[in-house]
């Protein structure tokens, strides 16, 4: 499963790449869901009809980046003592264990979403709005439990016990079908059909881990699986054995290409007061991402707590010289985990898994001395296994020009609170958005994030088609 370490590895410095790129540089942007003349905001809800149609430029047409986690980077990624320009692991010696300790939560979880418009089209005809798009879609979420980052950094004698130990990732295609269309002068309602394309999944959970350290043996005892959707088959290793049983030691043939298929829907619904008391209030609601993909030929992998086996201890990532990079110090991390995770090779097998099916509801007001102006309240859920997580964002919205669009947002939820905000124009033949759901907090020098990792980044540039509706 050397990949899948890897992988662990390399995870922690592509977030922090994301994060710090996000800086200069999922699903769509939230900051613009009562925006009209955004050309992405039925993405949010089907039944919500942009102003105007559009035709994406390919790959540029949306571009949407969302990081979230109950840690940050600088919770692991820590000023070397020596040297305050150079990088260190919190397995470095200079890190005191209990300021490492102090910061984290009993789960430590981050989980990374990233919606690639690869094509796009949008058009009003047939008596409503209608859409086609074509995007990649790409979501890793790791959770790490504290017991197991405790035993990792103070690694003494006695007993752990930890659960819920996951790696997590799943790389698709999504070609979506959407119609929308008034029933009434206050109802819409809307549908959008997807066809799903598996690229590359994996996912690697220990429910029940226990190890016993003492001066002679550390020994541990676990209930966990593998699963590697990407084309090729886990290697068995001659040398690497438990209880007489050849055990995993990597991945080998993984290749580009479609390794499962699934399908989605997405539906939503909007209702306007247009006249009374209630004028200027809207009412809208939609579920996305409800499907599946089933991955066929997963290579599996298991152990049970039947088989107990012995692990050596970290020892390859107490590096004590400044010399040494950050990736080389992440490099001693996974060859360790190779060995502190050990798993039976099991063939292979057809996984089937949800999306992350999401919810929206949302209110908006228009205020009554200036329509140009909204208030909306919109409540966001995400259901995602042990990655779900909610949030409430109130947004403000201003359209000052027929064709230029602000909003400013702020958001609390499982992940804390932040601000974003968006930027909308749109003419005729030419749209470009930008903006964030979260800006960055604080960053260090290297522009690593110092605290959660919750930010995000989205932006467009399209075609915008016919006059605003």
């Amino acid at each position: 499963m050397k990949n899948i370490y890897s992988f662990f590895k390399g995870f922690f410095l592509f977030v922090a790449f994301v994060a710090s790129f996000t800086v200069a540089s999922a699903q769509v942007l939230r900051s613009g869901y009562f925006v009209d003349g955004n050309v992405m905001r039925y993405r949010l809800n089907p039944a919500l009809m942009s102003t105007r149609g559009h035709v994406s430029l390919p790959v540029l047409g949306g571009v949407n980046v969302n990081a979230v986690g109950n840690v940050g980077m600088g919770d692991f990624i820590y000023k070397s003592a020596m040297n305050s320009d150079k990088l260190v692991t919190f397995m470095h010696p200079s890190v005191e264990a209990d300021d490492f300790l102090a910061a984290l939560e009993d789960d430590n979880r981050i989980a990374l979403d990233m919606d690639l418009t690869l094509l796009s089209a949008a058009f009003h005809a047939w008596g409503g709005f209608n859409s086609v798009d074509l995007t990649f879609r790409s979501m890793v979420g790791l959770s790490l439990p504290y017991e197991m980052l405790r035993f990792m950094k103070v690694s003494c004698n006695g007993e752990y016990n930890f659960s819920d130990l996951n790696l997590h990732t799943r790389n698709y295609a999504d070609l979506s079908i959407g119609h929308s269309r008034k029933f009434t002068e206050s109802l819409t309602v809307g549908a959008r059909l997807k066809f799903l394309f598996g690229l590359a999944y994996a996912d690697a959970i220990f429910e029940n881990m226990k190890l016993v350290a003492n001066a002679s043996r550390w020994e541990i005892m676990a209930r966990g699986t593998a699963d590697v959707a990407m084309g090729g088959r886990f290697e068995v290793s001659d040398e690497k054995s438990v209880g007489g049983k050849c055990m995993v030691n990597g991945y080998d043939g993984a290749a580009a290409g479609v390794h499962g298929f699934g399908m989605g829907v997405d539906l939503g619904i909007l209702y306007e007061f247009k006249k009374g008391a209630l004028e200027g209030l809207s009412l809208s609601a939609s579920v996305n991402d409800l499907g599946f993909i089933s991955w066929s030929k997963a290579a599996h992998a298991s152990i049970d707590p039947g088989a107990p086996y012995a692990f050596d201890g970290f020892d390859n990532v107490a590096v004590s010289g400044d010399e040494n990079t950050l990736e080389d110090q992440w490099d001693g991390i996974a060859d360790d985990l190779e060995d502190f995770f050990t798993l039976e090779d099991k063939g292979t097998r057809s996984v089937t898994e949800g999306i992350g099916a999401k919810l929206n509801l949302g209110v908006e007001y228009e205020m009554p001395f200036w329509r140009r102006m909204s208030v909306g309240l919109l409540y966001i859920g995400c259901f995602d296994g042990i990655y779900t997580y909610n949030q409430t964002m109130l947004a403000l919205n201003v359209s000052p020009l027929d064709c230029l669009d602000f909003a400013l947002s702020g958001r609390v939820g499982t992940y804390g609170a932040g601000a974003g905000a968006m930027m909308n124009i749109h003419c005729p033949g030419f749209s470009f958005f930008v903006g964030t759901d979260c800006f960055l907090g604080k960053v260090g020098k290297q522009y690593i994030p110092l605290e959660n990792m919750n930010a995000s980044v989205s932006f467009g540039i399209n075609i915008a088609l016919g006059k605003a509706e």
